[in-house]
């Protein structure tokens, strides 16, 4: 059933995010179906809003006015219940988003080599990928923000790995969040202030 509640899952709500090309959009659907939760994609929940494509937002508005239809689909998707977010590769970069997301709920981060990014989105129109190199253009992005998405709450690699595998992964990885998560909350504070002077 949608949005009961009455079947067993890990989590009510998870986002995934991750550079352009992993796969957020393919393993979100499939996660989504496996957890019977809704899907939502940031990107294409803009392009609905908007009316235009995300190459013709950043064409005729400008990265600014993407960035601020950006937050502004944070903030509706961070209040939803019973959802899987796929979010769109800069959306986890920008300070406030994340701070909203990773207070909402868990954020995976899906992971691939700038190889298999730029096979992935080569016959893409994507605005970042507009470059005499596209493939520098990918390894450089990926280099500046690495260090950011090292700031999700589990990481899965997607690299030559049927889409089933790494939902599977995922769920896995979810509920061993779930239960640290709620082992923590249910610790009696007795035992939280010994584990910290034992420290």
């Amino acid at each position: 059933m949608w949005g009961t509640g009455l079947i067993e899952r890990p989590v009510n709500w998870v986002a995934l995010a991750g550079f352009m090309g992993t796969g957020k959009s393919r393993v979100g659907w499939e996660l989504s179906r496996a957890l019977a939760l809704h899907f939502v994609d940031t990107d294409k929940l803009i392009t609905r809003v908007v009316g235009k494509s995300i190459p013709e937002v950043f064409e005729q508005e400008g990265e600014a006015y993407f960035r601020a239809c950006e937050a502004e689909v944070v903030s509706r998707v961070s209040r939803l219940e019973h959802a899987v977010i796929s979010l769109g590769g800069g959306t986890f970069i920008h300070e406030a988003n994340r701070a909203a997301l990773l207070e909402r709920g868990p954020v995976v981060v899906l992971w691939a080599t700038p190889e298999t990014v730029y096979q992935r989105t080569k016959h893409s129109d994507r605005p970042l990928l507009r470059a005499e190199d596209p493939l520098g253009r990918i390894r450089s992005l990926m280099d500046e923000r690495e260090g950011v998405y090292r700031q999700g709450t589990i990481h899965v690699h997607s690299d030559g790995r049927p889409s089933e595998e790494i939902v599977d992964e995922i769920i896995d990885r979810l509920w061993n969040w779930s239960d640290t998560t709620h082992a923590w909350a249910e610790a009696p504070e007795s035992e939280a202030v010994a584990d910290r002077a034992a420290d």
